[in-house]
């Protein structure tokens, strides 16, 4: 039972969804992109815009690209959690009382939760430098 769970979640997305995800990320990304000029800090603006650009690009593409790009995001994810973890440890409480307000736990969850996986993907997927089935 592992293994076929296993192989239908490394199939990935369908191409419907792939494509709606995609569109929906283009989108996003273009917005911000637009809004930057006008925000309090365009290049947060402009950051998360191209963060929702590369997400499209995850989607839409297959083989090496998408291995290449899917590494590009699962790298930013991990640092993000590494400078959430930092910021934290040299300023932070130990611990908020809540999952909404910033604290070294609520930092380690994040790691834990998405930097680990997201590091974990672009390890496994090596920047697209091998083909997807090799």
């Amino acid at each position: 039972m592992y293994k076929e769970a296993e192989e239908k979640l490394n199939e990935g997305l369908s191409p419907v969804s792939r494509w709606i995800l995609g569109f929906v990320s283009g989108l996003f990304g273009l917005a911000m992109i637009l809004m930057a000029p006008e925000s309090s800090a365009p290049l947060g603006f402009i950051g998360f815009g191209a963060f929702f650009l590369l997400i499209a690009m995850a989607c839409i593409f297959k083989g090496r690209i998408r291995q290449f790009v899917g590494s590009l995001i699962g790298t930013a994810v991990f640092c993000a959690a590494l400078g959430y973890v930092y910021s934290q440890v040299t300023g932070g409480p130990v611990d908020s009382g809540s999952r909404s307000q910033p604290s070294i736990i609520n930092s380690l969850l994040f790691l834990l939760v998405f930097g680990i996986p997201g590091i974990s993907y672009a390890i496994k997927a090596k920047f697209g430098l091998v083909g997807p089935r090799q």
